[in-house]
């Protein structure tokens, strides 16, 4: 039964022309890839943290080369514009339970023709927390890893969605 569900998978994948996002993506931006992660200065801690998960993604989720500005196919240069905790609920105390992470990232992208363009997400992350207790750096720094992850994964979509047309 297996072979039969993984058999059809794979027609239909290949029948219907699907390709990843993260290839046509990777042919929009080319080989080589400058990536820059401008450090906020109001916010420096939560800026490292983003710079690391941007960084790990290139290579993982894009499989792209980071190499110098000189050498590189495309430069991306990533703002963080805004990093906000919203809570979102209550427990019968009126203590917050659970808090919501949304992270705003601009990339800025320049092509090796000189062609520019502005790509601005948004990542979110839900994350519980002990009522009556302040947002502890763990939870504080993985909820910024997942939001900058689901950001990174959406400027990946959008560029995608670029490199097909």
């Amino acid at each position: 039964m297996k072979q039969i569900i993984f058999t059809f998978l794979v027609v239909f994948l290949t029948a219907c022309g699907y390709i990843p996002s993260s290839h046509m993506a990777g042919k929009t931006l080319g080989e080589n890839v400058f990536l820059q992660i401008n450090i906020s200065k109001q916010d420096p801690q939560n800026s490292v943290y983003i710079s690391d998960v941007l960084r790990e993604s290139m290579l993982n989720k894009l499989g792209r080369s980071i190499t110098s500005e000189n050498e590189a196919d495309s430069v991306i240069i990533v703002t963080m514009k805004d990093l906000k905790f919203t809570p979102m609920i209550y427990d019968k105390n009126g203590y917050v339970i659970n808090y919501k992470a949304e992270l705003y990232l601009e990339f800025k992208l320049r092509y090796k023709d000189g062609k520019e363009e502005l790509v601005n997400t948004k990542g979110s992350y839900y994350f519980d927390i002990n009522p009556n207790s302040v947002i502890s750096d763990q939870a504080r720094f993985e909820a910024i890893k997942n939001a900058s992850r689901q950001a990174f994964d959406e400027f990946v979509s959008i560029v995608a969605i670029r490199g097909y047309r």
